[in-house]
């Protein structure tokens, strides 16, 4: 099982192991991991399906579940029924948990999906993200280190629960030109993905985020 995968004085990212429960359910609290409740925490640990980094303390600061899509965890049976890796092949990376001001979420991202491709190398690796119109900004910015991380944004669907951002861990077969920007809260942003455009990059305009979509066939 691949354990460390990176480390300097200040982050260490690797796959927790049951001996990591005590620190994990202090970072979770009674609610679990998001789209992992805490009564399957133990056999997540037990079968190395969680991410967490430490960031050089003795207190575990991210964590974040890399579910097997053949699961019948919530998140995976709704990637399934949408037609994501229907299957069963692959994974699903969860929403990370963060303790305050942590620093590091775009290296955690990236640590994330190399653990993923060097896991899953023949099958697809998906993310996924609440979008919660209430709270945009907080939306922006996590969707901005997801996209900063390599990630591309290839829908926008209601799924376990909520209204979810599902990302690729595939990037664009071929870079097209700018097709059209588009705010994250655009009623007009799950119809263009569903006509087969994708995000890969953004940037920051005076309304916010702008998503760039490209073509992605």
């Amino acid at each position: 099982m691949l354990q460390t995968l990176e480390r300097t004085t200040t982050f260490e990212a690797r796959m927790l192991l049951p001996t990591d429960g005590e620190a994990l359910r202090a970072l979770c609290g009674p609610a679990g991991l998001p789209q992992l409740p805490a009564a399957a925490l133990p056999a997540a640990l037990q079968s190395g399906q969680i991410l967490g980094d430490y960031g050089g303390s003795a207190t575990l600061q991210a964590a974040a579940a890399l579910l097997p899509l053949y699961s019948d965890a919530i998140l995976p049976a709704s990637l399934r029924a949408a037609g994501y890796g229907a299957d069963g092949q692959g994974a699903v990376l969860t929403e990370p948990l963060l303790a305050d001001h942590y620093p590091q979420l775009r290296q955690f991202l990236r640590t994330a999906l190399r653990l993923a491709t060097a896991r899953y190398a023949s099958y697809h690796v998906w993310a996924v993200q609440p979008l919660d119109p209430d709270a945009l900004p907080q939306s922006e910015d996590l969707c901005a280190q997801y996209l900063s991380a390599g990630l591309t944004l290839r829908a926008v669907r209601p799924m376990a629960g909520a209204n979810m951002l599902v990302f690729s861990a595939r990037g664009l077969p071929h870079w097209r030109d700018p097709y059209r920007r588009l705010h994250l809260d655009d009623p007009a942003l799950p119809r263009m993905l569903e006509r087969g455009y994708a995000v890969g990059d953004f940037s920051w305009g005076p309304q916010g985020m702008e998503l760039i979509l490209r073509n992605a066939s």
